[in-house]
């Protein structure tokens, strides 16, 4: 059963027609951040299905969360591993300059794209994490800082963002990929993880359309296409499901 993401789902909609068609009033800005916990609670559900108990996904995605979530006290506070970058209070409560809602973001992230990389090899499912990861990013970070959840000081070579953010958003991913045994996605757990993936790639693609960021709106269609790409390729692999 998929129940907390039919929850998101309904939330992704709601949020979808009321970002991209008009604009979240300054007091429901507080949904910002409950998007990112439902995002996380989501994929850990799927995770969940993939393997066969709660207990497994919540220990290690906790131990995501506060890995990553000190890494962006770092960053922010020295400007390593990303760049030289502040965080607005959009996504919620502030802790030390970063928001207790980035630990849900990444745990949501980096599931999403752990489950969707085959699971062959682990340094395999590493590499191909982190790219899944960054692909997310290019399209999440300008949308983000264009929102203003973040703001970049040095600016950089993609649309105002430095270079090292994303190759540290791949490093970090793929690091993070070992903590977590190969296992078997079967055609269910994986339509899942790939729809709620493309569903976020779309969801701020839309976005970047309103901003005018018309180059990551086509970016994230090309996303969107591989990602099914990647979806039909496995399907091929395995039987289906009932």
């Amino acid at each position: 059963m998929y129940r907390v993401s039919w929850m998101f789902v309904g939330w992704y909609i709601i949020g979808l027609l009321l970002m991209v068609f008009f604009e979240v009033p300054a007091w429901l800005q507080f949904a910002n951040g409950i998007f990112l916990v439902l995002y996380a609670c989501c994929v850990m559900e799927i995770g969940r299905n993939i393997y066969g108990r709660w207990r497994i996904v919540v220990k290690k995605a906790a131990i995501v969360g506060l890995l990553t979530f000190t890494v962006e006290w770092v960053g922010v506070k020295t400007g390593f591993p990303f760049g030289a970058y502040d965080y607005y209070p959009t996504l919620g409560f502030l802790v030390a300059g970063v928001p207790l809602t980035i630990a849900f973001a990444w745990v949501g992230v980096f599931l999403n794209s752990l489950f969707l990389s085959r699971q062959d090899a682990k340094w395999k499912r590493a590499i191909e994490t982190g790219i899944w990861i960054v692909l997310l990013d290019l399209i999440l970070d300008p949308v983000a800082a264009e929102r203003k959840f973040w703001i970049w000081y040095d600016g950089g070579g993609f649309f105002g963002i430095p270079f090292e953010n994303f190759v540290s958003w791949g490093m970090i991913g793929a690091s993070l990929s070992f903590i977590f045994p190969l296992v078997s996605i079967d055609r269910k757990a994986l339509h899942w993880t790939s729809r709620i993936y493309q569903a976020m790639v779309l969801f701020f693609g839309l976005l970047a359309l309103k901003s005018d960021l018309d180059v990551i709106f086509y970016l994230a269609l090309v996303i969107v296409i591989l990602c099914e790409g990647r979806v039909q390729f496995e399907r091929k692999r395995q039987k289906p499901f009932v």
